[in-house]
């Protein structure tokens, strides 16, 4: 594959978006370091980010006579959780 930029040689790399933690491929110039995504990488991306979006859901339900939240939380958060005390 040719850069459309500087016409060099795209290569295939693995990269990950760090702030989310998500892993992704692209293509990246030797020359100029554009990096550029194809269609069914941009697919397999997007399904990443659906399926953390999804798993951010805050779920609201009524339990009883009382209305509950739930908030998923990473294993890594969770730890620093401490039981609520009721008052």
């Amino acid at each position: 594959m040719e850069c459309p930029i500087c016409k060099g040689k795209m290569e295939k790399i693995v990269d990950e978006i760090k702030q989310d933690k998500v892993g992704f491929e692209a293509f990246k110039c030797s020359s100029c370091g554009e990096e550029l995504v194809n269609m069914k990488q941009l697919k397999e991306l997007s399904d990443k980010y659906r399926e953390l979006r999804k798993s951010k859901e805050t779920i609201f339900a009524k339990w009883g006579n009382s209305l509950a939240v739930r908030i998923l939380c990473y294993p890594e958060t969770a730890r620093h959780l401490k039981t609520a005390r009721h008052f």
